[in-house]
């Protein structure tokens, strides 16, 4: 009787700390993918948007603080290609004026870059940063709505590497009687800034086992290898940059700890 009433004892035990321990348990690792639309900044004007892709491995430190190792791929172009590219398509072929109209175009160009210059760059880059929510600092257990609202808002910055592959460029002046200076392939440091909000998806343990984030992110260059061109005739001016608005979704695996608060 009393080794039965020991048990009873045990597993009450047990089953009161496992209850205990709903929302505040987390996985500590993830997998991930995100979408951009990414958009650059140098000093060749007329940028245009373009889709990036990126997948991310990812250690959960707690349930508001991650560490990741991304990877990415994408597009980036601006200038005269683009700027054609454009203003041709919102032409009527079979309209008599056309000729007339496709010859402005250059023309046109020239009056916002007299150096007709273009770039079209298939990049890769690998990168590690961490983000960090307001989850881990302010007190949402106790502070209502709106608290558990903002808890989930991110900011976070790191360290990555850029592989520039420039696939079409010019580099010639109007008259082709210089050529500007650049590479087709290059490298370049970069320091990611990010911030965003990031929705947690809950499993029957209440473990936040699926994230949605939507964010921002500008990624800071160190050299001039974004466009192509490194003349110093265009290198007179601030960081190149690149980035835009993203979503994404990471799944959470692994080996699953507990943290000092309830998560949901």
């Amino acid at each position: 009787m009393k080794k039965t009433l020991l048990l009873l004892l045990v597993l009450s035990a047990l089953g009161y700390t496992a209850k205990a321990q709903l929302g505040y348990n987390y996985a500590q690792y993830g997998l991930g993918v995100g979408y951009t639309n990414v958009t650059a900044k140098t000093d060749v004007p007329y940028q245009t948007s373009n889709p990036s892709v990126n997948f991310n491995f990812n250690y959960n430190y707690t349930p508001y603080t991650t560490f990741s190792l991304e990877y990415e791929f994408g597009r980036l172009s601006g200038g005269y290609g683009d700027f054609y590219e454009k203003a041709s398509k919102g032409l009527n072929a079979t309209d008599a004026n056309y000729p007339l109209l496709i010859a402005a175009i250059p023309v046109a160009y020239k009056m916002i870059d007299p150096f007709m210059r273009y770039y079209y760059n298939n990049y890769q880059s690998i990168a590690v940063h961490g983000d960090v929510q307001l989850g881990e600092f302010i007190d949402y257990e106790n502070g209502g709505f709106i608290a558990n609202v903002v808890k989930n808002v991110y900011v976070g910055t790191g360290v990555g590497m850029l592989y520039n592959n420039i696939t079409s460029v010019n580099r010639f002046n109007a008259d082709s009687t210089r050529t500007y200076g650049g590479s087709d392939r290059s490298n370049n440091v970069f320091v990611p800034v990010r911030v965003g909000y990031q929705f947690k998806i809950y499993n029957s343990y209440d473990e936040p086992s699926i994230s949605v984030h939507l964010g921002y992110q500008m990624n800071y260059v160190f050299g001039y290898g974004l466009d192509g061109y490194s003349d110093p005739q265009f290198t007179n001016r601030d960081f190149e940059r690149f980035g835009g608005f993203s979503v994404g979704i990471k799944f959470n695996f692994g080996d699953v700890t507990s943290y000092r608060k309830a998560t949901h």
